[in-house]
């Protein structure tokens, strides 16, 4: 998966991803999986991912240029990652340098299972081979606070049917496979890399080949 562009491509999303952000979305007007000019942010690649008690919701961020964008605001409980690789690209002609021209990129991968707790992502798009949720529930309002416009969970709480007996599933809420997000913000109380490595690379003449690093 390592070949893949840093940004995303028309990978063979499953029909819970394009159903998720593609709904979520549907109010504020962005695609799936579009990056937003002036907002920047890092990518976040994964040969698979797995975590417990997904909440998924929109927002609003300030870009550079002062204005307002929406995203998806995904949380989760505890997860697990395998081949997780984050990937942030600089053009070094938009940075106050007047030594170096091309492109920089910091990778940072780990070569195990690497473990988080409570985990908040920022990310205005998603890409995934294949998504499986459990016990998943959507709703929607019309509040005037976006964050409540909109939401997912899984594992849930679902309303009583009279012809289907919904269980609201259990842990892991969402498994994914050749997962790559374009997030602006990642934060977490903690978080376990086996086998870290961090490597800067340069691109000196800018065409995707990075002779350095």
């Amino acid at each position: 998966m390592y070949d893949k562009s840093l940004l995303a491509k028309s990978t063979g999303v499953s029909l819970g991803v394009v159903a998720v952000i593609g709904l979520l979305f549907l109010s504020t007007g962005t695609g799936l999986a579009v990056p937003i000019a002036g907002i920047g942010g890092f990518t976040i690649e994964a040969d698979s991912i797995e975590g417990d008690d997904l909440v998924l919701y929109p927002d609003v961020v300030e870009r550079d240029q002062g204005s307002d964008a929406p995203q998806a605001i995904m949380e989760l409980q505890a997860n697990r990652i395998e081949g997780m690789r984050l990937v942030k690209t600089i053009d070094l002609g938009g940075v106050s340098l007047d030594t170096l021209d091309g492109t920089a990129r910091i990778l940072i991968e780990s070569g195990g299972t690497v473990e988080t707790d409570q985990i908040l992502i920022r990310s205005p798009g998603l890409n995934a081979s294949e998504a499986s949720f459990s016990g998943l529930r959507m709703t929607g309002s019309d509040s005037e606070d976006i964050t409540e416009t909109f939401q997912v969970t899984a594992p849930s709480e679902p309303v009583e049917g009279k012809t289907v007996d919904i269980d609201g599933g259990e842990n892991p809420g969402i498994e994914m496979t050749d997962v790559e997000i374009h997030a602006t913000y990642l934060a977490t109380n903690q978080i376990t890399l086996p086998d870290m490595e961090l490597r800067v690379q340069y691109d000196a003449d800018g065409d995707g080949e990075y002779e350095f690093g």
